[in-house]
């Protein structure tokens, strides 16, 4: 088949088998029958419009009527003669795509109906004119499949085909062939089978993308971590990489770039990883890292050191304007107390100790008397309130995502300094938590919240002349048990809170059963959190949950040749499919992000504890 492709942009690949490709510019002013088919690519840039004259519009009338099949991206259709031949009558001027998803609206059996899809970069809404839609557009909240009209708004035409005499025109208001980032066609089966059903109703050989991420597929424990150490020394998120410049957050779940936020919690996670991977290895430059990861949070003025101030010893979330911490969040200030403190245990290092143990006195003075604590407090409070009231007044979370951080860091605090008031504030909250299940609040799921709530759990039933402690820690195992996908993952499960979308901290699923597990906050932390637990309790229960863990996550690895991609872990995967995709709900930290500290680090770290055999707690 002879094509014509003509493009306002340069195409990322090759989209049509064998065809010519025309700067837009060049379309001519005839001479279309040498060709059977023609596309038609407009600019993906926002601000860009890629119009046809009326003369145009004419030539590629009579050339589809005449049995010639058109294929036209983003070209504007505000007019008549435009919009007739398209079959799409454009309302608004384009936009980027933001929460916004494409539903499958032929009942063709290619897909099922209602099937959800997602792409990146630009889109119009419009009319269709005489067509066909196959895939419409709209603010769909649902994972998987949605009914016509559910989502918030109209549904708009996206991709739709229409008769035309002899022939056919095609119409897409948004970038497909244009876009600039192959890897947003998610799921990419599910792209596949589309562009290959709609080459064969229109007769244009269009190419699907190749995959640019695949899974590893069982890969071992120790190269799913030499996999994941590339993916910190190429994918820029270490700007320096023996970590003097400190460490980035992710790669963006909505744009894949490079974020330039640096959290202390993360470079916490990365300096536990690092140290454990030097010692692994035999590579003091690890360790070494990690000690630089750290003194760059030293260096760059993170923590509060000034002993007068109402935030003393506390960390910044992020880097806050200022030089005072504002936000205060008890789990992020808990994981750089907590790797601090363990280093100090392995290193001897005292700047460690003297740093960790500000920030857990801070922690213990503004912990309530039942063991628990406000899951974020702000310099403003503690200026205004003071240590004692922010403990006495502040409401308590009852969230394991919160609390048991801290007990957590109390746990080392006490390991260092041998002072029982660490312990029993641990012991005292972690009962509270458990003798009270139907007040405990989460965020993204139960499974997640109760995920976090085992890290000091195994420590502690040591200690626990009663018992409730063990006793709970294996009900939370049984609970997360019955989530377990073959795989090994634990698949996400009660949501409480399904309507909350387009907002930061949402889940990635709405409702049980949608086959989504999640890399961010649940398998990443299960992983370490059940080989703490069967070092401190000895329960094979905890190790069986431990190796299916790590046998799912070594499996689901991204191999790819993007650097951004290749050795990390998304956020969301799609069980039944075994391919990366979930909710676009949470704007913040969304599906397809890939966290430097949360996920791949904390992952590795948990690999790593495994082949080390050795715990945070010893």
């Amino acid at each position: 088949m002879k094509t014509a492709v003509f493009t306002a942009e340069p195409l990322a690949r090759e989209i049509v088998s064998g065809s010519r490709v025309f700067p837009f510019e060049a379309f001519p002013a005839g001479g279309l029958e040498d060709y059977d088919a023609v596309l038609l690519i407009g600019s993906s840039r926002i601000d860009d419009e890629t119009a046809l004259t009326r003369e145009q519009c004419d030539i590629l009338w009579n050339y589809v009527s005449g049995g010639g099949r058109l294929y036209a991206e983003l070209l504007s259709a505000y007019d008549f003669s435009s919009s007739r031949l398209l079959g799409w009558k454009q309302d608004f001027p384009k936009s980027r795509r933001t929460m916004e998803k494409l539903r499958y609206a032929a009942g063709d059996g290619v897909l099922p109906e209602g099937s959800l899809l997602e792409w990146d970069g630009a889109m119009a809404y419009g009319f269709g004119v005489e067509a066909e839609s196959k895939l419409e557009i709209g603010a769909y909240k649902d994972t998987r499949q949605a009914l016509r009209g559910s989502g918030a708004g109209r549904d708009y035409p996206g991709l739709s085909i229409r008769k035309l005499g002899e022939g056919a025109v095609v119409y897409c208001a948004f970038s497909l062939f244009s876009s600039r980032e192959p890897a947003a066609l998610r799921p990419y089966a599910d792209w596949s089978a589309v562009i290959g059903s709609l080459a064969a109703e229109t007769g244009i050989p269009f190419k699907a993308p190749a995959p640019v991420m695949e899974l590893s597929c069982g890969t071992t424990a120790d190269k799913a971590v030499e996999n994941s150490v590339s993916w910190f020394t190429d994918s820029g998120v270490l700007p320096e990489k023996d970590g003097s410049a400190g460490i980035l957050e992710n790669i963006h779940s909505v744009t894949a770039r490079l974020s330039s936020d640096r959290r202390p919690d993360c470079h916490a996670h990365a300096a536990l990883m690092f140290y454990l991977y030097g010692k692994a290895s035999g590579q003091a430059r690890w360790e070494e890292a990690s000690h630089n990861l750290l003194g760059y949070l030293f260096e760059a003025g993170y923590q509060d050191m000034d002993s007068e101030s109402a935030t003393y010893g506390f960390y910044k979330w992020f880097d806050y304007p200022g030089d005072k911490p504002d936000q205060i969040f008890t789990d992020d200030n808990a994981w750089v107390c907590t790797v601090l403190l363990y280093l100090y245990r392995r290193t001897g290092r005292e700047e460690y100790r003297r740093r960790g143990l500000l920030v857990a006195e801070g922690l213990l003075a503004t912990q309530h008397e039942n063991g628990l604590r406000a899951n974020v407090m702000t310099g403003a409070q503690l200026r205004d309130m003071g240590r004692g009231r922010i403990a006495a007044e502040l409401k308590v979370s009852l969230n394991p995502h919160f609390e048991s951080m801290a007990h957590t860091a109390f746990i080392q605090a006490y390991l260092v300094t041998g002072e029982a008031r660490y312990l029993d504030t641990a012991m005292r909250g972690s009962l509270y938590m458990l003798r009270h299940p139907d007040e405990l609040e989460f965020m993204y799921s139960r499974t997640s919240g109760l995920t976090r709530f085992t890290l000091p759990l195994g420590y502690l039933a040591k200690r626990d002349e009663t018992g409730e402690i063990a006793e709970g820690l294996r009900g939370i195992a049984d609970y997360l048990l019955t989530h377990r996908h073959e795989s090994g993952g634990i698949e996400e499960a009660d949501n409480p809170d399904p309507d909350r979308f387009g907002l930061e901290d949402a889940g990635v699923y709405i409702h049980n059963g949608e086959g989504i597990a999640d890399q961010l906050y649940t398998n990443n932390f299960l992983l370490m959190n059940a080989w703490e637990a069967w070092k401190a309790t000895g329960d094979e229960t905890y190790l069986d949950l431990y190796r299916g863990l790590e046998r799912f996550l070594c499996r689901i690895q991204i191999s790819s040749g993007d650097p951004r991609f290749h050795g990390g872990w998304m956020r969301a995967l799609d069980l039944e499919r075994m391919e990366y995709f979930g909710n676009n709900g949470d704007t913040g930290w969304g599906p397809y992000c890939i966290e430097s500290g949360w996920t791949t680090a904390i992952t590795a770290a948990g690999l790593l504890l495994g082949m080390l055999d050795e715990t945070i707690f010893d």
